[in-house]
């Protein structure tokens, strides 16, 4: 095997236990946060992992609007989500939501 295609093969095996580590701790999670601002594609794939494997109740979706017209996804607005309109609220409003579950 060339040096490419063995370089490559091991960075494909290290980037799928990271993916399988990812996985089994989103599945293992008894509360999800997951911050939807930048709507980032990565995010949403772990979002809807997420919300395949947890109750609708223990996920916590927190969004911060970049300008008026930034919104959350539609396919997201029937759940609940934080507003937020800087990093630092996220403790304080996380809280409460954490004490309600």
């Amino acid at each position: 095997m060339g040096s490419c295609l063995r370089f490559c093969f091991v960075l494909e095996y290290l980037d799928n236990r990271l993916h399988n580590r990812m996985y089994e701790a989103i599945r293992s999670s008894d509360i999800i946060i997951c911050d939807l601002t930048g709507q980032r594609p990565n995010v949403f794939v772990e979002a809807g992992f997420a919300l395949k494997h947890h109750e609708k109740n223990r996920l916590i979706f927190l969004f911060e609007p970049r300008n008026r017209n930034d919104t959350v996804p539609f396919d997201l607005t029937p759940f609940k989500y934080v507003l937020i309109s800087q990093a630092a609220e996220i403790p304080n409003k996380v809280k409460a939501e954490i004490i309600a579950i």
